[in-house]
């Protein structure tokens, strides 16, 4: 069979895959309510709407939040695959203490009536993801005589953004225009199907989906994209799942059948073990041998297998 160069080239690419690039922001001031990957990346080839669609975080006004940058790594992997990342041990710091914020004075200075809801959902989009809709509450005042304005725009409730525009007339206050909208971001997040026990993987068919306005949400919610995970608190059934009481689901899982390892006078020797406990890459790990019921302790490695530390 021919192949032509083209098509080699192709094959070759499929094979080695391709490798998303990002690098983190150190530190990040954000609303309350949400935090979106997007707000903490600095530096990406992945494009916006995946990552406007991972939620990482939820933080309440004036608090302070840390992430792990491995933790974000391994949180965009499940939506995009490889990711080529060097990062450091310094987390990201994400600080909720912004409320409000001003625009400055546009370069358009008069304000049209029939241009008011383009230029305030222009302004709303800088801090929301693209797929927001936002719905008029109320609102109130009339456009008189100006010769410049201003936007104000107050997010202390991330689901209830309110905006004021200052109309200003050789820069004297001369009105005021005041609008309340309901902002909706519909995603389908995971609700136990049944109880969930701290220390069970939860998967695919535990769950079933329910659609929810993020922005009402103060908690993490899980996707299907985010399982499996192991639950780190009791899940009732029917309650919404909270990405901040599940975990990465370990390498090793206890009373999981695995292989262990160990070097007796340079020749490598494996057995048959069970584990006793979980085990992430690099722990150390109680394992009880098949074949003659001893416990001993091992490394779990990336391949989930276990390299024996003593042998009784």
């Amino acid at each position: 069979m021919r192949y032509s160069i083209l098509t080699i080239v192709i094959l070759i690419f499929c094979n080695f895959g391709f490798a998303y690039f990002v690098t983190f922001k150190s530190e990040v001031s954000v609303f309350p309510g949400a935090v979106f990957m997007k707000e903490l990346v600095e530096e990406t080839d992945v494009d916006t709407p995946t990552l406007e669609k991972i939620v990482v975080a939820y933080v309440s006004s004036g608090t302070k939040l840390s992430l792990n940058k491995k933790y974000l790594v391994n949180v965009l992997k499940r939506y995009v695959g490889t990711i080529d990342a060097q990062f450091d041990d310094i987390p990201v710091v994400i600080k909720a203490d912004k409320t409000n914020v001003e625009s400055d004075t546009v370069t358009k200075n008069v304000l049209a009536k029939d241009e008011i809801n383009n230029i305030i959902l222009s302004e709303l989009y800088k801090y929301y993801p693209s797929d927001t809709k936002f719905n008029l509450k109320w609102q109130s005042g009339n456009i008189v005589e100006h010769d410049d304005y201003s936007i104000y725009i107050q997010l202390a409730n991330k689901s209830l953004p309110f905006l004021r525009i200052t109309l200003k007339k050789s820069n004297r206050i001369v009105g005021y225009l005041t609008f309340q909208y309901e902002a909706i971001l519909l995603r389908k997040v995971g609700v136990a199907k049944r109880k969930i026990e701290r220390g069970e993987v939860i998967g695919i068919n535990d769950v079933e989906f329910s659609e929810q306005n993020i922005y009402t949400l103060n908690k993490i919610p899980v996707f299907s994209e985010d399982l499996p995970v192991m639950a780190d608190k009791v899940f009732q059934k029917g309650e919404i799942l909270d990405g901040r009481y599940t975990k990465e689901v370990p390498i090793v899982i206890k009373g999981q059948i695995l292989k262990a390892v160990s070097i007796v006078g340079g020749v490598s020797i494996s057995t048959l073990v069970q584990a006793l406990e979980n085990g992430y890459v690099g722990n150390i790990i109680s394992v009880k041998n098949l074949d003659t019921g001893a416990i001993i302790k091992g490394t779990v490695q990336q391949d989930g297998t276990i390299v024996v530390l003593e042998v009784k």
